[in-house]
């Protein structure tokens, strides 16, 4: 006690002075918040521009008797900031007596900046926070937040690393240490959802989709494993180098304009130096330019495929330069021994589909070459994600920054490349299956994945994207379009000194007049550069993505599972400077990934199909027509599957089929031309004097179409499509249109369907969202078992194949005892092969 009288009186005494002149520093000039949580709630309001309610914030734990009244005890609670009233969270420190009286809020931070997300349900436990994220109407999310700081297995692993991220996590999150951050990301989002949280355990009952999971916060684990339609995403910072750091950190303090003005300069230094050298060979032919006009790759369109030739792959290049280096122009097959192949279908074995070449596509600089990758879409599909930082989301959590570990898609998984801008350069749009991180932008570029594939266009001046669309990434301006290079004559790509153009690396994506894919990654470069190099290689619209080192990279890879230990991963160039597993192991920003496409066909009810015995169209090794049996009760129902892009379609007409004075003459039968490329014919039966259903070629009718029948209109090249009852359809000079029965509308089967007859084969078509031409046959008295099972397998609109005369249904298949003939007494819709339509289109339509 004597001991405490001697030496503890004289620091108390100064420990209280010290907090005494804090706390009148504090109170000087600003009145206090009054001592109730309302009061509290209307100085946090002040703070962040907001309405905050008392009812929505909490404490986190005090850092001390001392530490709280001079730097600020923190609090967390939500704010009202957006238009309609959509809350974001908000973290900020509150200067506090020893008694609890609120003196002054300081630094404030917001921790989500979702304007157009809704968070609510925040709850904090201990050094744990947790809180719902809402958009459109249904819940995008659940965040956990670990307020202690990011786990130190998930930071940096270089003291530089760590130095330079806590000075970005200050900035961002108001601690050295940062925020651990783990989401709960619904692949569908939810109607709603109910959080409880236990100390660090945190249960979640989903409703629509069903699910219950329970968390554990500081393991980023779900009890049980992770069911089917969740995510759990944690941050993750080890596989993020320093440099993207360093850069993230200066742009924070000096802004942006200076950090652009430093990378030009950099950038234009080396490229000085390598113009010099690249001076002293001038007298060489490789580094002389062709006089005339700029040259330009030869590309197919898909009406000139043929059997052998489907633009892939791609004719060579021709070059800029009077002699063409070695390889310059010549594409390359990528058979990589760790790249999965589509299976063999008997002697057809299938091609490589990747290829690579290089070009030299500025006049000025012989040294800039462009890596070239093609891409064989009729092989390949196209997926998205988003980083775990980038796009920095408008709605919800961020992305996984990772490659879907679905064991259904992971193992096809054959490369992955680089997205886009940060949300900062634009704030550019980007959904991925279905969720929104940004909304969509007027007249960007934008690449969408589609059922029908990958779609390459400018946004139209709409908000909502359409239903077809899964996902979709969109930056800046097309730099080619058609003919044109740089049709909005934009000069600035990426963020520089107005006016002024960066050498740096820059890629981009195409898609060929082929509907094939290109992937472009080039060193120093402009973005105009980049441009000039798409048109020579033959693209017909081209998207920018990321640049600068460190960005930008395309990968071959194959993995098993999560850990890269049990992957490849080899870089298209190895001047490429990211981290090969980097898109498997986690991303800060957004990228694209390659699959190999799914040779079977599994429809909405997960039943497998398989391959159709008989002929199929090219190429051989891919299959296009499916079949499967369906049971239903004793009943059999048979079903045939037709892939879009894989068939052309015709009607011709059954010599029983009636006709009229005067009409436009009938195509009866198959003209022997086509009948060497049916696959199949499917019978129509005929129309009576009394139902006069219409038929028609040409653009015009040979028996009146009439506005009480659905319609099945069909023309080379395209996808079929049925008109509903209701109106007449207007056709096309090239559209053939036949009438039939309806069956079903709206994945509703309709009455008429369940009328009883006599026994016989009967059969039904549709046509689905994604272009398949599906058709079930089978044997009863009614078309009902047969519309079902076509409904059960994704069709909405269903008809059948009856014009009236009642005659058995039939699929005919080239390549069995029954092969198709040129003429039947009944009408006959036929399949032709044609060469495959890559899974890759223009929008709008051509």
């Amino acid at each position: 006690m004597a001991a405490f009288s001697t030496h503890g009186k004289p620091r108390a005494r100064l420990a209280a002075g010290v907090l005494a002149l804090g706390l009148s520093a504090a109170l000087a000039g600003r009145k206090p918040p009054e001592h109730t949580v309302p009061g509290l709630a209307g100085a946090l309001s002040e703070a962040a521009g907001g309405d905050v309610a008392p009812g929505e914030l909490a404490w986190e734990e005090s850092r001390g008797p001392l530490f709280d009244p001079i730097f600020g005890r923190r609090v967390l609670f939500l704010a009202h900031t957006g238009r309609n009233g959509e809350r974001d969270l908000f973290r900020a420190r509150v200067r506090v007596t020893p008694e609890g009286q609120a003196v002054r809020v300081v630094g404030v931070t917001n921790l989500t900046s979702t304007p157009l997300g809704d968070d609510a349900g925040l709850d904090v436990q201990g050094d744990v926070a947790t809180y719902a994220t809402t958009a459109f109407g249904r819940v995008q999310g659940v965040t956990a937040l670990s307020l202690s700081g990011a786990p130190s297995a998930l930071r940096p692993r270089s003291v530089v690393g760590r130095l330079l991220s806590g000075l970005w996590s200050l900035e961002r999150t108001d601690s050295f240490s940062g925020i651990g951050r783990t989401d709960l990301v619904f692949s569908t989002p939810a109607r709603a959802a109910r959080l409880s949280l236990h100390h660090t355990s945190l249960d979640v009952e989903v409703e629509d989709p069903d699910l219950h999971v329970v968390l554990d916060v500081p393991r980023g684990t779900l009890a049980g494993g992770v069911p089917r339609g969740v995510e759990v995403v944690q941050s993750d910072d080890r596989g993020r180098s320093a440099l993207p750091w360093a850069v993230d950190v200066v742009r924070g303090v000096v802004g942006t304009v200076p950090v652009a003005w430093l990378e030009r300069l950099v950038f234009g230094v080396r490229d000085a130096g390598k113009r010099a050298v690249s001076a002293l060979s001038s007298w060489s032919g490789d580094a002389r330019p062709k006089k005339g006009e700029e040259p330009v790759a030869h590309v197919l369109t898909p009406r000139e495929f043929s059997a052998e030739d489907s633009g892939f792959p791609p004719a060579p290049i021709p070059s800029l330069w009077e002699s063409p280096r070695p390889g310059e122009g010549q594409w390359i097959p990528v058979e990589k021994p760790y790249l999965p192949k589509l299976p063999a279908v008997g002697a057809a074995r299938p091609t490589p589909y990747f290829y690579t070449t290089y070009i030299r596509p500025d006049p000025e600089r012989p040294y800039t070459e462009v890596l070239l990758v093609a891409m064989d879409m009729r092989q390949l599909e196209l997926g998205m994600e988003g980083g775990y930082e980038e796009p920095e989301p408008l709605v919800g959590p961020p992305g996984t920054g990772k490659l879907p570990r679905d064991p259904k898609i992971l193992p096809r998984v054959v490369a992955a490349f680089n997205g886009a801008f940060k949300a900062e350069h634009g704030g550019y749009g980007m959904m991925v299956e279905r969720r929104v991180l940004l909304p969509a932008v007027a007249r960007a570029a934008t690449i969408t994945v589609t059922d029908a594939g990958a779609g390459f266009g400018t946004w139209p001046d709409v908000a909502t994207p359409p239903p077809e669309v899964i996902s979709l990434r969109q930056n800046l301006d097309p730099l080619v379009d058609g003919d044109v290079v740089n049709p909005t004559r934009r000069s600035i790509w990426g963020y520089q000194v107005a006016g002024e153009s960066t050498l740096t690396e820059r890629t981009a994506l195409c898609i060929t007049r082929s509907r094939h894919v290109y992937f472009a990654w080039g060193r120093d470069i402009t973005g105009h550069g980049l441009a000039r190099a798409l048109k020579q290689a033959g693209c017909d619209y081209a998207v920018h993505l990321d640049m600068n080192p460190r960005h930008c990279g395309f990968v071959f890879m194959h993995a098993e599972g999560p850990d890269p230990k049990d992957g490849h991963f080899e870089l298209a160039d190895s001047k490429m400077s990211v981290l090969p597993s980097r898109y498997l192991v986690g991303s800060d920003k957004d990228f694209f990934y390659v699959t190999l496409r799914e040779p079977t066909f599994s429809d909405p009810s997960g039943a497998v199909w398989a391959p159709s015995a008989g002929a199929m169209p090219p190429p051989l090794f891919l299959p296009g027509i499916f079949e499967r049996e369906a049971s239903l009760g004793d009943l059999s129902v048979k079903l045939f599957a037709f892939d879009a892009g894989r068939v052309d379609w015709v009607v011709r007409a059954g010599a029983e089929e009636p006709s009229v004075a005067g009409a436009r003459s009938r195509k009866v039968g198959l003209e022997p031309e086509l009948g060497e490329r049916a696959l199949a014919a499917i019978g129509l039966g005929h129309t009576t004097d009394t139902l006069r259903y219409g038929i028609g070629w040409g653009g015009e009718a040979s028996l009146e179409l009439r506005s009480s029948y659905a319609t099945l209109v069909v023309a080379p090249g395209r996808t079929p499509r049925i008109e509903p009852p209701g109106k007449r359809p207007p056709l096309a000079g090239d559209e053939e249109a036949v009438q039939l029965p309806l069956l079903a509308e709206e994945g509703a089967v309709d009455q008429r369907a369940s009328d009883r007859g006599a026994t016989r084969v009967r059969g039904a078509l549709c046509v689905t969202p994604s272009g398949r031409v599906l058709v079930a046959v089978g044997r009863h008295d009614s078309s009902d078992p047969i519309a079902s099972a076509l409904v059960v397998a994704g069709c909405r609109r269903v008809v059948a194949l009856d014009r009236g005369s009642r005659h058995g249904a039939f699929v005919a298949r080239a390549g069995t005892a029954d092969a198709p003939r040129n003429r039947y007494d009944v009408s006959a819709l036929y399949a032709l092969a044609r060469p495959m339509t890559p899974r890759a289109f223009r929008f709008p339509a051509e």
